[in-house]
């Protein structure tokens, strides 16, 4: 493994924002704009399903064109609020919804599931759109103080989410993330690495995500929490071989280890962990190849190195770095337990990598220790867990760390 440069120029998200994408129009709402030419797929209600010229019909679970005064059948009138022919009951207030551009026939045979609400953290009808996926254009207008754009994540994720900027939240398995979204890992390609809560649409998997875990028994994507069903095991990324933290990532029988990930999509086929079956070789043990340990990784003569969270859950005398893996996954990123520490914990007072635990240094703005993350959890009191730009391997990643 190629060891992360020193980690000079490191710069928070807050000195970022002066680049994030604008909002694309100026209705103020919830939903987020995406390109005319989408693939054919069951939308769901919630923002980024439908091209801005659609709307989203949840009887049929297609995209249509909005209703007029004049284009509904007969019986029917245009609901101005959904912008759908709707047959009004008579006595009662309530209408239900028909696909003017689908026959009865079709309609009876429509999916019956559908995926549940994306939880975009609007407090009422009228209350600004700051939750996960909203579109934002600052970590200002987030919850989570995280405004994802092609700085933050890669080029094929930000064009598969059409080009708008989104709010997002660090993840370690999809159970991290809110109702309707899922855990993305983005292993370095393109320029990005760490994991976020995203659309399932943007990279192919299932809308409607059931409860099974990485690893776990599936038939179909909506078996699983990622969405994503691989043979008869849910695929989910995950972030820790033997730590500490979070010991029930993965479905008993399986472990967090390296590998390409199994998406339907370029731009979820990354080199990251994921939930599967690894070797037997513990972290620093004696290896000759990937498979001889149970994170896929080997670290020369180095040993086995496990895939972690950050440093509490590496051995002593070693960090949690973001690293180059081996050849031929070289291009990538990924954050695994690396040899050579110093003694100053998160938070302390530093001026190079060699005086922290993390060997992780912020030489830039706080001048204190930093370490990997993927939650707020993994940092200390007072700190976050957000993007942040990193010399790996001698070019500039986005990554996530802690810091303030």
């Amino acid at each position: 493994m190629t060891r992360a440069h020193p980690r000079r120029g490191m710069a928070a998200t807050a000195l970022l924002a002066s680049v994030l994408a604008t909002l694309v129009g100026a209705g103020g709402g919830c939903e987020i704009g995406i390109g005319g030419d989408v693939p054919a797929f069951e939308c769901v209600q919630g923002p980024a399903v439908c091209p801005g010229n659609q709307v989203c019909d949840p009887s049929s679970h297609q995209c249509v064109a909005p209703c007029s005064v004049t284009n509904c059948s007969s019986g029917l009138e245009c609901d101005t609020n959904t912008n759908l022919c709707v047959v009004a009951d008579a006595g009662d207030d309530e209408a239900s919804t028909v696909d003017s551009s689908m026959p009865d026939a079709d309609a009876a045979n429509a999916p019956e599931e559908a995926a549940p609400p994306v939880d975009t953290g609007t407090a009422n009808e009228t209350g600004p759109c700051r939750g996960l996926l909203c579109p934002c254009s600052g970590g200002a207008a987030c919850d989570s103080t995280i405004c994802a754009d092609s700085s933050v994540v890669p080029t094929n994720l930000w064009n598969a989410a059409g080009q708008v900027s989104f709010c997002t939240q660090p993840c370690c398995t999809s159970a991290d993330c809110g109702a309707g979204t899922v855990c993305y890992a983005a292993g370095g390609s393109p320029a990005a690495a760490g994991n976020y809560c995203i659309n399932p649409l943007w990279v192919g998997r299932s809308a409607a995500l059931g409860a099974q875990p990485g690893g776990g028994s599936c038939t179909t994507g909506r078996d699983c929490h990622s969405g994503l069903c691989v043979g008869s095991s849910c695929a989910d990324p995950c972030c820790t071989t033997a730590g500490t933290n979070e010991p029930n990532e993965c479905a008993s029988g399986t472990t967090c280890r390296f590998a390409k990930f199994p998406g339907a999509t370029a731009a979820d086929t990354n080199f990251v962990a994921w939930c599967g079956q690894g070797g037997s070789g513990q972290n620093g043990s004696t290896c000759n190849n990937d498979s001889s340990c149970a994170s896929e990784l080997c670290n020369g003569s180095a040993g086995c190195a496990d895939a972690c969270r950050n440093t509490a859950d590496c051995s002593a005398g070693e960090s949690c770095a973001y690293v180059n893996p081996p050849a031929p996954n070289d291009s990538a990123v990924v954050a695994a337990c690396f040899s050579g520490a110093g003694n100053a914990a998160q938070g302390s007072s530093c001026t190079t990598d060699g005086d922290c635990r993390s060997q992780f240094c912020d030489t830039t703005i706080t001048h204190e220790c930093s370490d990997v993350c993927f939650s707020n959890g993994d940092c200390k009191t007072g700190w976050r867990c957000r993007p942040a730009t990193l010399v790996v391997g001698g070019g500039n990643f986005s990554v996530l760390a802690c810091g303030p």
